[in-house]
């Protein structure tokens, strides 16, 4: 197992894709009803604008005005690009531009601001319909409102020439981890590229959190906005953020297709697909596991792997079958936002020994290439007695640390492994690596 470690919608004229295709508007009724009703329950000052995939404005509050936090950094970037025209940034305004989207520097923001100004700054909400914005003297004094945001998320590339648009969208879909906070832990993993900027700052009336986005998946594009202030504090804020966004990106079939096939794009297949009879009993979806509770990332019980690995474990259950056992899978690829987590709890719960032996930071699992599993019986699916529970945090795991009948069973479950390419974590009898390991750690929910 080694555990690595406002809303707005705004109307738009329909596209041609979706019309060709009378494709429903996304987010729905139903989505935007839910949105509504839990926006108006916060203890906040908050709104949400979207603009759906049919061009239609939706929200709550989406007219009121806010201050501004760091979000106005994104029309910073587009304004200096349209200043700088055709040519394409040189090393020095990359120094500038990148580090104010991607980690949000103010220093660097504030030397855009200097060679951008106030009119600019004007000219293009003007260009892209916003009707209550408002700047004077200091990017920080910026002011607007949520529909005001979402009419600017939804054409901010088509406001950047031409040259630099690819380079626009690439800041702004690669903000560092510490703050991808809201948005999209939902809408990666339901298959939409996200775009986004998200802000925070003390005001009068307590702590402010925005966040805006642009989410494209083919040809549909919708915008959001979520605009908060008074909140008690910023991880209040942010939890009214995801909120709406879970709301907004609310399970379906087709959603749950969509999230599946973006796994499948990264390389991941499923070890049931492969094996049907393979048993999946996956804990971190629960709480049934050392943390008590189910880690962000789990929303289906899908069990998958990188192709090479997924095919090796169904290797060993065939084997094990001959020989009347098989195989129950506790966990595969884990969404790297679930060993965050994990490092989390390690450090609450005053235990950060457990952090790099037990406990990773980063883990095989993000990978798709390591497995946590134990034996069953092939008759009844009745699980031999491995000594501990699965996800145990101390030395009775050890693999070979055991005897008699319990030491053979957790034999029986290594030599299978390694005859066809696992090796074995020491430390846990349950944790397999395959000899092919991924390239890339990701963060790709399982459906949520």
């Amino acid at each position: 197992m080694r555990r690595a470690l406002v809303l707005a919608l705004v109307p738009l004229a329909l596209t041609p894709a979706a019309a060709s295709a009378h494709a429903p508007a996304l987010p729905t009724t139903k989505q935007l009803a839910a949105a509504r009703h839990y926006v108006a329950h916060r203890h906040c000052v908050c709104s949400f604008a979207v603009i759906d995939t049919v061009g239609r404005l939706r929200g709550f509050a989406p007219r009121r005005v806010y201050v501004s936090a760091s979000v106005v950094k994104a029309m910073l970037l587009v304004s200096y690009l349209r200043r700088i025209g055709k040519r394409a940034p040189n090393a020095a305004e990359r120094g500038a531009l990148g580090p104010m989207i991607t980690v949000s520097d103010n220093h660097r923001a504030s030397a855009v601001y200097r060679r951008v100004g106030d009119a600019a700054l004007r000219r293009l909400a003007r260009r892209a319909g916003m009707k209550r914005f408002s700047v004077f003297g200091d990017w920080g004094s910026a002011h607007f409102s949520a529909e005001d945001q979402a009419r600017f998320m939804l054409r901010f590339d088509r406001l950047v020439p031409r040259r630099n648009r690819a380079y626009a969208r690439r800041l702004l879909s690669s903000i560092v981890h510490r703050q991808r906070w809201g948005f999209s832990r939902f809408s990666l993993g339901k298959g939409w590229k996200t775009f986004f900027k998200g802000g925070w700052r003390r005001t009068g009336r307590g702590r402010l959190v925005h966040e805006v986005a642009l989410f494209q998946r083919g040809r549909r594009r919708f915008s959001l906005a979520v605009l908060t202030d008074g909140d008690p504090s910023m991880a209040y804020g942010t939890r009214t953020l995801r909120g709406v966004a879970q709301r907004l990106f609310a399970g379906s079939r087709a959603s749950a297709a969509a999230s599946k096939h973006v796994l499948a794009q990264a390389g991941l297949h499923d070890l049931q697909r492969l094996s049907p009879t393979l048993k999946v009993d996956l804990r971190y979806g629960t709480p049934r596991n050392f943390t008590g509770k189910r880690l962000p990332g789990y929303c289906h019980p899908w069990a998958l792997m990188l192709w090479p690995a997924a095919r090796d474990v169904a290797a060993v259950q065939r084997d094990l079958r001959r020989r009347g056992f098989g195989l129950k899978v506790f966990d595969a690829y884990r969404p790297a936002r679930a060993s965050r987590a994990m490092v989390r709890w390690a450090r609450r719960s005053g235990e950060p020994g457990l952090v790099g032996t037990y406990v990773a930071r980063r883990s095989r699992h993000n990978l798709g290439s390591a497995v946590d599993l134990t034996l069953v019986r092939a008759r009844d699916g009745s699980q031999p007695p491995m000594g501990t529970r699965f996800d145990h945090l101390g030395p009775r795991a050890n693999t070979l640390n055991a005897h008699g009948r319990i030491l053979r069973n957790r034999l029986t479950l290594k030599r299978a492994m390694e005859r066809h390419g696992f090796a074995n974590y020491r430390r846990e009898w349950w944790h397999f690596e395959h000899r092919v390991r991924g390239r890339r750690y990701l963060d790709l929910t399982l459906g949520c």
